[in-house]
């Protein structure tokens, strides 16, 4: 995605470690579960033999992610979701960001919204612009179905019925310049997981199937494989939406978001700010409204921040039970 916009102060709120799992609701109301009690009792030490590497709990993983990032020059925030146990973790979740790409996914819910209640018939000219704007994050595609839809009166519609609570129209018009959160994100995958809009299973699996078949690169040239693809490696069932731009007050702007294994249990939103970096000192930034980035170094370090950020918080390259850890 490549669109200049503006910005707003960004901070990063650092989940407690007392916390091993809360579950969101339509509010976003962060409810604490807590912790299984630990026997009194200490522990016999283990034998050499015994002894093995274990992984420290996600919400640690999730404070060294956020932290690392900030050595890097971004502001990260991140929102997990594991569906089949309700265990969810934040860092951050409610903090704004501009969408850049993930208006695509409004732009989709608005036209299967439509076709279900059979307001506008779902055509075969909006599959052909549907199918590279969500798979290959294809920009003249979604101008086209923008315009078409009613432009930023999609996104109040699409929250309203998603219960995004943070997700707001673009004051400037532009789909790109539409601000949401982490955990709006992760409330919009399971709207749509969960059929929230009556949508129907025959479109769902068609909407999902199109983020399964997401492109290595965008219709652009920019890797788009940045954050949960590169940082989940062993996870083989992957439905993603990516976005970025550059620049918003001299930062980028990339999300990593998706539902990941062929169950769609897990449900993670990653969106990074980060200041434009050169490590050889070089000044100015890469705008991509009007320069190509494809192989800007900025970009790269960018992108490696968010895939670092996601093989922080799952180092054996797959999602674990984090929810059994204690």
């Amino acid at each position: 995605m490549s669109r200049p916009t503006w910005s707003l102060a960004f901070a990063t709120l650092l989940l407690g470690a007392a916390l091993i799992g809360t579950i969101p609701t339509d509010t976003h109301t962060v409810v604490a579960v807590p912790t299984p009690a630990r026997s009194p009792e200490p522990a016999p030490a283990p034998s050499p033999a015994a002894t093995v590497s274990t992984v420290p709990p996600l919400t640690e993983r999730i404070t060294e992610a956020v932290a690392a990032a900030a050595d890097r020059g971004a502001d990260v925030s991140l929102a997990v979701l594991d569906r089949a146990t309700g265990s969810y973790l934040e860092s951050g979740g409610n903090q704004p960001i501009e969408s850049a790409s993930l208006s695509k996914l409004f732009i989709a819910a608005q036209l299967y919204h439509l076709d279900a209640i059979g307001q506008r018939p779902l055509s075969e000219h909006d599959h052909q612009l549907m199918r590279p704007m969500l798979e290959s994050s294809d920009d003249d595609a979604a101008n086209v179905l923008w315009r078409d839809l009613g432009g930023s009166n999609i996104v109040p519609d699409v929250a309203l019925r998603y219960g995004l609570t943070a997700t707001t129209a673009p004051g400037s018009g532009a789909w790109w310049n539409t601000e949401t959160t982490a955990a709006d994100l992760v409330t919009f995958y399971v709207g749509l997981l969960d059929d929230r809009d009556g949508i129907g299973p025959d479109r769902s699996a068609e909407f999902l199937g199109y983020l399964r078949s997401a492109t290595p690169l965008g219709t652009d040239g920019y890797d788009q494989r940045f954050g949960i693809p590169d940082g989940l490696p062993f996870e083989h069932v992957l439905g993603v939406k990516q976005g970025w731009m550059c620049c918003v007050a001299y930062r980028w702007i990339h999300l990593s978001t998706g539902v990941i294994r062929e169950d769609n249990r897990y449900v993670l939103a990653v969106a990074s700010r980060e200041h434009v970096h050169y490590s050889d000192g070089r000044q100015g930034y890469p705008d991509t409204a009007t320069t190509d980035a494809t192989g800007d170094a900025s970009a790269l370090h960018a992108r490696n921040t968010v895939t670092d950020v996601v093989k922080t918080l799952f180092p054996s390259g797959a999602i674990d039970n984090w929810a059994a850890q204690h």
